[in-house]
């Protein structure tokens, strides 16, 4: 059986001309003894863990190794699913290359290629620690640490970026898609986690995407937009799980029985906006 460092050198023979060099911008030259050689001469060495690291400066972030964890075991409880399954079908080209944007520990992207996504498939986040819990539990996915800001990724190479709640940058979006490419990109609508909304005593006004919505719509062809909206059942266990895994709950009292009470269902209210390159 192939390590995860030789799987990951494998990936990258392969799929060579999905990167760039995050410094200099040129092509990728060379895969030998587990690291990457660009035209330039820099240098990146793949993890024991099978990942890369193409950030030039890693930022500070409150995503703690805990917290990635509570997000990873609600994913795997199916919280998520029901968008995903409508993800799927919105993917044009399931064997085209595939860059999920802002991946964090990878649950989504595994998803996906468990039910079927057969072409390259690549998760970056700018979260080390994301990454490497998204290494350490799932497989074929290729998993880097990485900022659009310098970005490692090549012109012209992917048929789908998937942007699940996660900052956008159209410019480069539309540098990196083939002609003919889609950008998936999910926004919460004004009843997503209200519940957890409400526990907090979030008295501000009701959250509209309107703007978000009319920014993809400027930038692409084509566009659709679906709403998702449904409800999750948690355990009492899940529940100190979404109270952890969300910004939204980091001072809400989790051994509160009122406030497990309140948490018990969630409310899933999203918008899928599907835009095209010409």
């Amino acid at each position: 059986m192939l390590k995860k460092i030789d799987r990951a050198q494998l990936f990258l023979e392969k799929h060579l001309e999905l990167f760039q060099c995050p410094v200099c911008r040129e092509p990728f030259t060379a895969v030998a003894n587990h690291h990457l050689t660009c035209h330039k001469g820099h240098r990146f060495d793949l993890s024991k863990k099978g990942t890369l690291h193409l950030m030039l400066k890693s930022p500070e972030s409150d995503y703690t190794r805990s917290m990635l964890e509570a997000r990873q075991r609600i994913a795997q409880a199916g919280f998520w699913h029901p968008l995903l399954d409508n993800l799927l079908t919105r993917i044009k080209d399931q064997t085209g290359a595939l860059l999920d944007v802002g991946g964090g520990e990878g649950s989504h992207s595994a998803y996906l290629k468990q039910q079927g996504l057969s072409g390259p498939l690549i998760s970056f986040d700018i979260s080390k620690e994301g990454v490497n819990l998204a290494a350490a539990s799932h497989e074929d996915v290729f998993f880097l640490v990485a900022d659009l800001a310098q970005s490692p990724f090549a012109s012209d190479q992917y048929t789908t970026l998937l942007n699940i709640l996660s900052p956008s940058n159209y410019s480069e979006f539309k540098r990196l898609l083939k002609p003919g490419g889609q950008v998936i990109k999910v926004v919460p609508n004004a009843g997503y986690l209200k519940e957890l909304r409400a526990v907090k005593g979030d008295k501000a006004q009701t959250y509209s995407n309107k703007q978000v919505v009319d920014k993809f719509s400027q930038h692409f062809d084509q566009v659709t937009s679906e709403t998702v909206y449904y409800s999750f059942r948690l355990t009492p266990d899940q529940i100190d799980d979404f109270i952890h895994m969300t910004p939204l709950g980091w001072h809400v009292k989790k051994k509160d029985e009122k406030i497990h009470t309140l948490l018990e269902e969630i409310t899933v209210d999203l918008t899928i906006l599907t835009g095209e390159i010409g």
